[in-house]
């Protein structure tokens, strides 16, 4: 693992940080100052104010402080040096207090490995029109007597966490597809309730990812009650970038069909996509295995998010798609 992604403890002095080089294209750099306002002062001045934030929280215990993880939230804020604070605190507590989902992001893990394999989930190699990256998920390709609701969290947050760092994509976001044309009620009933409210909280609060865009394929009308809670929980601004598309000619025609798996209409095999997408876990295996000792003294965190989840507790929100009425 490089030295500038090490987990480094908060006393480690400013003066140490590796100094950050702009090596993308021109054309990105008038993307982030015309979506992020990031020049090349606002970026070294967040980035100091950042790393002095860590230094000076005796609660954040052990944290990486290198310019691109914390380009992660600065980018996602546009630069609001509070909020990018905020989520780094948030996104240190979220993995430190749900490790089914975030620890051992380790692609030769057997379990994780074959969901992959299968081709539940990949990144796809080329980028849209947009310069966004893609990520295709298909619910028909996974095994359901071999997966649990914690173990496709882990697979989720192992895909986002390899592809957190690339420069291009916190500048120009990510779009999600989901061919829903095989969610059975035995996939929507492995995640209660309160694990759905979490995972939106991760997404909207704690995980710095420019969405852009859900593409949801195919969703049977089964499914109705569960998007219909899954909306409710997404600010107004992400209600807004989810597409429904009845087939998968419906969707195809609204991307560049060349960069999608063969499956779909395009020229690369999806079998060619997950071993590219898995060589590219491995160069990133130590980073992530790493990142498990990064640590925050959760009792000194405002609003640790226990009191969220205990409050739903409280209010009776335990239990699963099983209890619910479906159309």
């Amino acid at each position: 693992m490089d030295n500038d992604k090490t987990v480094y403890s908060n006393c480690t002095s400013p003066a140490t940080y590796q100094q950050y080089t702009w090596t993308l294209t021109d054309k990105l750099r008038k993307t982030a100052k015309s979506e992020l306002r990031e020049d090349e002062h606002l970026r070294a001045q967040g980035l100091a104010q950042m790393r002095e934030f860590i230094a000076k929280s005796p609660h954040i215990k052990r944290c990486r402080t290198d310019a691109l993880f914390l380009l992660r939230f600065l980018r996602t804020k546009k630069y609001s040096i509070p909020q990018a604070c905020a989520m780094l605190e948030k996104y240190l507590t979220i993995r430190q207090t749900n490790p089914a989902w975030f620890s051992r992001l380790d692609i030769d893990d057997p379990e994780v490995e074959a969901i992959i394999d299968g081709g539940y989930i990949v990144p796809l190699p080329e980028r849209d029109d947009h310069g966004r990256q893609v990520v295709l998920s298909v619910a028909g390709n996974l095994d359901l007597n071999r997966v649990s609701s914690a173990l496709l969290a882990r697979v989720h947050f192992l895909v986002q966490e390899v592809l957190a760092d690339d420069e291009q994509s916190q500048i120009c976001g990510y779009v999600h597809c989901v061919d829903e044309r095989e969610l059975s009620m035995k996939l929507m009933s492995l995640w209660s309730l309160v694990d759905i409210k979490k995972v939106a909280d991760c997404i909207q609060n704690g995980l710095p990812s420019r969405i852009n865009g859900f593409n949801l394929i195919g969703l049977p009308s089964t499914a109705a009650t569960l998007l219909e809670f899954c909306v409710s929980l997404l600010s107004d601004k992400l209600r807004k970038r989810i597409n429904l598309h009845r087939t998968v000619e419906d969707f195809a025609g609204k991307i560049n069909r060349k960069i999608l798996p063969k499956e779909y209409g395009g020229t690369v095999p999806m079998a060619d996509m997950i071993a590219q997408f898995k060589e590219r876990c491995r160069q990133k295996r130590a980073q992530l295995l790493a990142m498990d000792d990064m640590c925050i003294e959760l009792s000194k965190v405002p609003g640790h998010c226990a009191d969220s989840c205990r409050r739903d507790l409280d209010a009776g929100m335990i239990g699963s798609f099983r209890k619910l009425e479906v159309d």
